[in-house]
């Protein structure tokens, strides 16, 4: 008979050296970049819980990150080496939470944020619950980045507002066959097209809809007291993603 496995403590950390493609042209680190580190400290840390793509691809179900938020408290510097944490709290039924933090070598807080995140069907992309497919006996962290998980982000009136339209390429798509989360962060970047000063204090994405390549989007943004609100629509009106930047 199999031993029970033992509890571990649910915590990653990852050394890495910031790129200069990492940034804008501005040096201002891109909202996309703050999202690939996220999604890479996630998904070693998912593999080594026995619960990354390869294990979860043979079980018929696929990860999909549904929101993030984070909040720049420093710039990083163009090839500082940095420290990406994460850990997951304890799932509901249907998603679960996850936090991160990005710390300059000295330890120094850069970035904090979170996600959430689920589990769907491959066939049908249908919500699975984690705890039918896992069963491994990890110990959660209580330190949490946010007293409360972000709001949906509220929808907007776009009548009159000129669109910006975009059609993802080839380069935008990942492994679950449709745009990447990262990606639609660029995505956003290139309808805004910002100028110097633009610097980023928070951001949040939510992801309505799956995005594939070659479907156009139609990209909104709207001016808000502290920076800008965004959202993208498909071809038939069905908004695929809404996002808010503080600057």
């Amino acid at each position: 008979m199999n031993e029970p496995a033992q509890p571990y403590v649910a915590d990653y950390e990852m050394c890495i050296p910031l790129r200069t493609t990492d940034f804008d042209r501005f040096t201002e680190l891109k909202p996309s970049a703050v999202l690939q580190l996220f999604q890479e400290a996630a998904t070693r840390q998912a593999e080594e819980m026995g619960i990354g793509f390869g294990k979860m691809f043979d079980k018929g179900v696929l990860w999909a990150v549904i929101r993030t938020r984070y909040d720049v408290l420093e710039q990083p510097r163009l090839y500082d080496e940095i420290l990406v944490r994460t850990w997951p709290h304890d799932p509901s039924k249907f998603s679960f939470l996850r936090d991160y933090t990005i710390k300059d070598s000295n330890g120094n807080l850069l970035v904090k944020g979170t996600s959430e995140w689920v589990l769907m069907s491959r066939e049908d992309r249908s919500f699975v619950s984690l705890l039918s497919v896992y069963n491994d006996n990890p110990v959660y962290l209580e330190d949490r980045n946010y007293s409360k998980k972000p709001r949906k982000l509220r929808n907007f009136d776009h009548e009159g507002l000129e669109p910006c339209v975009i059609c993802p390429p080839y380069s935008t798509v990942d492994l679950n066959g449709h745009v990447n989360n990262a990606n639609y962060a660029d995505l956003l970047l290139d309808a805004i097209s910002p100028h110097e000063g633009h610097s980023v204090k928070s951001f949040q994405i939510d992801y309505r809809r799956e995005v594939h390549e070659g479907e156009p989007l139609h990209i909104y943004t709207c001016k808000t007291e502290d920076g800008l609100e965004a959202k993208g629509l498909d071809a038939e009106g069905n908004v695929m993603f809404a996002a808010h930047i503080e600057v």
